[in-house]
């Protein structure tokens, strides 16, 4: 069973009140949670998140993963983000191996307008080439009458 640590909407409208919850990832976002971990109240000035810090950690140490909404939120509220399974693991070993990341890019086709310049630029080429290889006509001789 994957498990997802995220936000579940409550509240009416326009007065946001969410819980924060560790759930099956198919649930649906009011779905039935496994736990509730705490609450976040965006319209609260200072202290709008409550959260209870052993559980989640225990819920990540057993493979679940943080939504990236409830990361920023608890990075941004002053909390300690605690490292997710193998993603983070992953993450670690590349940046201890310190070679930069390498981007292939897949071949991109040539646009219509890019072949015509391109065929264009080649036959000006040509017609220059040709003229510098032919000699050059000799001056006629005028017509003895």
């Amino acid at each position: 069973m994957a498990v997802r640590i995220r936000l579940s909407r409550f509240g009416r409208i326009h007065r946001p009140f969410f819980r924060i919850i560790a759930c099956d990832k198919r649930v649906h976002r009011e779905g039935v949670a496994n736990q509730i971990l705490g609450t976040y109240d965006p319209l609260l000035g200072k202290q709008n998140i409550q959260i209870d810090v052993e559980a989640l950690k225990s819920w990540v140490a057993r493979g679940a993963l943080l939504s990236e909404s409830l990361t920023s939120l608890l990075k941004h509220a002053g909390y300690e983000v605690p490292a997710t399974g193998a993603g983070s693991r992953k993450a670690a070993a590349k940046a201890a191996t310190g070679k930069p990341k390498k981007t292939v890019k897949g071949h991109v086709k040539a646009t219509r307008r890019s072949l015509r310049k391109h065929a264009a630029k080649q036959k000006t080429e040509r017609k220059a080439a040709a003229a510098a290889a032919a000699p050059a006509p000799a001056a006629e001789k005028p017509a003895d009458a």
